[in-house]
Formats: C-alpha cells, structure tokens, sequence
C-alpha cells in the first residue's frame, strides 16, 4: 500500500519458464550425418510469451543422446539407426 497516494495495487500473475526441442534436422555433411536441435526457452504470463531465446548443438552418430527428449531420440534412431 502507498500510504501518499492511498492507493492499493496488487498484481496477480502466473509466469511458467518452458523449454522445448522446436526444430530437429537432419543434415547430411558430406561423409557423415549429423542431427541439429535447436532448443527454445520461453517465459510466459499468464500464458503469452514475454520472452523467449534460443540454444543449438549437434548430435553426431556415436554421441550418446539418452538424456535428449523422446522426438529428438526417435530422429536420431531413423537418422544413425537404433542406438
């Protein structure tokens, strides 16, 4: 409360931090495939995206991709075979 002005402001809001593999590509470099995946981290209010940024790594065949979310680890499979 502003007791100079007399005034009550309360704001009430839901942020929620999101990350998600949102482009997976498969791309042929001469001698070898690799997979790229981009990873976009979103901040959201009260569902509208207020922010968002971007990270991207290769997976090469032979790197374990265990830990990677399951559309990322199906596209390695097809891309390198069953791991």
């Amino acid at each position: 409360m502003d007791s100079k002005a007399g005034l009550t402001k309360e704001t009430t809001m839901s942020l929620t931090k999101e990350v998600v593999a949102d482009k997976i590509e498969v791309v042929e470099t001469g001698d070898s495939t690799v997979v790229q995946v981009r990873t976009a981290t979103r901040v959201l209010e009260d569902g509208a995206v207020i922010s968002q940024s971007y990270h991207r790594h290769v997976i090469q065949s032979g790197d374990d991709y265990s830990s990677e979310p399951s559309n990322v680890q199906a596209i390695c499979n097809a891309a390198f075979g069953a791991n």
